[in-house]
């Protein structure tokens, strides 16, 4: 943010935009250049906390998950981006 380094909050609100029609994990992990263990510990929290769903997509036998924001995330996203119009 200041230092000229992304915050937690402003990855997780690229995150939740990203997702919001559904995304998978690899291109949540390109999109905001995250490697896997930071991807792994941002999924976590906003899974456990209900900002984003997972969905389990199945055709011809095989299955992807993929991730979208829910409700409570489109909350979330709508605050972080009134907070960083705040700070900028």
């Amino acid at each position: 943010m200041f230092n000229g380094r992304r915050s937690e909050i402003e990855i997780v609100g690229e995150i939740l935009k990203l997702s919001l029609d559904g995304t998978r994990k690899t291109t949540i992990l390109y999109q905001n250049n995250l490697s896997y263990t930071q991807l792994q510990k941002y999924l976590s929290l906003l899974l456990e906390k209900k900002f984003l769903e997972e969905i389990v997509d199945g055709n011809n036998g095989s299955s992807y998950k993929s991730y979208k924001t829910t409700a409570g995330g489109l909350k979330l996203l709508d605050d972080i981006q009134k907070l960083m119009s705040h700070l900028y």
